[in-house]
């Protein structure tokens, strides 16, 4: 035999017991698991409180009502300087954290004659509400004092949206 021939001979046989060795080597890894959320997201409206109607005629035309983080209010004004006040309580009864990230007021403006409204207790992008915390928010709605002229509008439904996300 030719030498060329023990040399193809002796890689063939090179290849053949390398493979044998790898495939003796290798093994198959096989990884497994799960993976479960097990947390709570729920911060809404947990209750609105009517305040005493201040001014001689205020009255509230029908209880103040929520929905999850929603809030509307309709409130009877009679003569200037009325206004009622509620304090509407949020809780954060998950075991997430919560930042107050957007507030919508409708309508968007106070007028500057007739009715008015103010939104206090809370501050877009400051206000947090940890895990099992509550949180009072407060909202006036009157006509305003000075006012001498019967304004044109004279029904302006208020809703106060909150938009809590997590932190």
């Amino acid at each position: 035999m030719d030498k060329k021939n023990y040399v193809i001979i002796a890689l063939v046989c090179a290849i053949a017991v390398m493979a044998v060795g790898y495939s003796l080597l290798s093994q198959n890894l096989q990884i497994n698991g799960n993976a479960t959320i097990t947390s709570n997201w729920n911060v809404a409206i947990t209750g609105i409180t009517e305040g005493d109607p201040q001014g001689t005629t205020a009255t509230n035309a029908e209880a103040a009502s929520y929905t999850g983080t929603t809030a509307t209010f309709n409130v009877n004004l009679v003569k200037p300087g009325d206004k009622m006040v509620f304090d509407i309580t949020v809780s954060n009864l998950g075991d997430l954290n919560a930042m107050l990230t957007g507030m919508t007021v409708n309508p968007s403006d106070t007028a500057g004659t007739g009715i008015y409204y103010k939104v206090t207790g809370v501050t877009q992008d400051t206000t947090t509400l940890d895990a099992g915390e509550t949180n009072t928010v407060t909202v006036e709605v009157g006509w305003a004092a000075g006012d001498t002229t019967t304004p044109e509008t004279k029904t302006v439904p208020l809703t106060v949206n909150l938009v809590y996300t997590q932190y």
